[in-house]
């Protein structure tokens, strides 16, 4: 009996621990990077980092495509202008919707 008292956590702390580890959760949701972006609430550098790398990204992957693209039908550089275009474009409003969740205040009606 006295060995299954050992190996047994107590019930405070299983409760105590429960506790923290609800806590740890919840610290992790608000500093994650989903919906609200608090993380990149906290300095200038991030929210910049992010709104560059948002609009280079689109850029280029967009750019690769009509590479490809023109590459493989042989059309060069109709695909490559094409999707170049599509990246700015698409690129932009992606930098428009993060600057709006990362500053809601300032996109009210």
């Amino acid at each position: 009996m006295k060995q299954a008292e050992m190996t047994e956590p107590n019930l405070p702390e299983k409760e105590e621990f429960k506790a923290r580890l609800e806590k740890a959760r919840q610290r992790q949701e608000e500093n994650s990077w989903d919906g609200s972006l608090r993380a990149e609430r906290a300095g200038a550098a991030g929210r910049a980092w992010r709104l560059s790398v948002e609009i280079i990204a689109a850029f280029l992957v967009c750019g690769w495509l009509g590479w490809l693209l023109d590459n493989w039908l042989d059309t060069r550089p109709v695909f490559l202008l094409v999707f170049v275009v599509l990246g700015m474009i698409v690129g932009v409003y992606n930098v428009f919707k993060v600057a709006k969740a990362m500053n809601p205040d300032d996109f009210k009606d």
